[in-house]
C-alpha cells in the first residue's frame, strides 16, 4: 500500500464535507499516514489526527453553533473563537501537534509577517483555533508572543505541505469551487465571492500537487450550520463516486 497523505481545504461550515470525504476513504480502506489541514479543514484534521472517528466528528459538530464557538468582541474582529478552544481543550486537553496520532501540520498566517507558517509542533487547539480565525469575522488568536489569523488568507488548500511530507499518494478534497448562487444587492453574498476570488487564485497553482483531487460542488453558503448534516452526506456521497475514478 502506497504512504497516503491527505489535505483538507479552508471553507468554514463547508468543511463538514470533510467529514463524509474521511469517512468514504475508511469505507474503501485507505488510511492515510499525514495529513494537511487549514481553516476547517484544520478543524476536521486535528480531531482525525488526534483518534476520533468520521462519526465521532461529526457528533462532535452537531453540538456546535455561532452562539457556542464565537463570542462578540470588537477587537481585531467581531468575534473572538474562545467558546470553540474551550470546547476543544475540554475534548481533547490540547496535546502538542507532534503527539497526534496521525502526523498531522496546520497553516497559519503570522498576522505580523504576513507569511504563511506550518505547524507541526506546538499547542494543537490554539493552532487550529488560530488557523480557523478568518479576518474580519474573527480575531487574532494569540499563541506565545505572535499573533496569527486563517492560514486560508494566503493558502485555503496547502497541497505542496502534504506532497513534501514524503508521501506516495496526496489525496485532496476541496470545497472552494466556482458557485452559480450571485445575488449582486446582498453584501452577505458579495463578501462571500469577492472571499471565493481570491481562494481560487491562491490555491490555483497548489491543484498541481494534488495526486487525486476531490472538488466538492456546493451552492449552499459557507455560514450556515442547518445544512452540515447535508454537507456531510454531500462529501461522503460525492467522494465515494469520484474515489472510483481514480482508485
Amino acid at each position: 500500500m502506497k504512504r497516503i497523505g491527505i489535505t483538507l481545504s479552508g471553507g468554514f461550515v463547508k468543511g463538514a464535507v470533510h467529514i463524509g470525504f474521511l469517512k468514504a476513504l475508511e469505507y474503501k480502506g485507505i488510511s492515510p499516514s499525514f495529513i494537511t489541514g487549514v481553516s476547517a479543514g484544520a478543524l476536521v484534521g486535528f480531531l482525525y489526527s488526534y483518534g476520533f472517528s468520521p462519526d465521532k466528528i461529526a457528533e462532535i459538530g452537531k453540538q456546535l453553533s455561532w452562539k457556542k464557538i464565537a463570542r462578540p468582541y470588537f477587537k481585531g474582529g467581531l468575534f473572538t473563537l474562545k467558546g470553540l478552544h474551550n470546547f476543544l481543550t475540554r475534548i481533547t486537553g490540547n496535546p502538542d501537534i507532534s503527539e497526534l496520532k496521525i502526523p498531522f501540520a496546520v497553516i497559519v498566517v503570522n498576522l505580523k509577517t504576513l507569511k504563511v507558517e506550518v505547524k507541526r509542533h506546538g499547542p494543537s487547539v490554539d493552532f487550529v483555533i488560530a488557523s480557523c480565525s478568518i479576518p474580519p469575522i474573527f480575531s487574532p488568536w494569540k499563541v506565545g508572543v505572535n499573533y496569527y489569523i486563517d492560514g486560508g488568507v494566503r493558502n485555503c488548500l496547502p497541497a505542496e505541505v502534504t506532497k513534501v511530507s514524503g508521501v506516495e499518494l496526496n489525496i485532496c478534497s476541496n470545497v472552494n469551487t466556482t458557485t452559480e448562487n450571485f445575488y449582486p444587492e446582498s453584501i452577505t453574498n458579495v463578501l462571500e465571492r469577492t472571499s471565493l476570488a481570491n481562494v481560487l487564485e491562491n490555491q490555483s497553482w497548489r491543484l498541481n500537487y494534488c495526486d487525486i483531487i476531490i472538488n466538492h460542488q456546493i451552492q449552499h453558503s459557507p455560514f450556515d450550520f442547518s445544512n452540515f448534516e447535508k454537507f456531510i452526506e454531500f462529501g461522503f456521497k460525492g467522494t465515494l463516486k469520484e474515489i472510483e475514478k481514480w482508485l
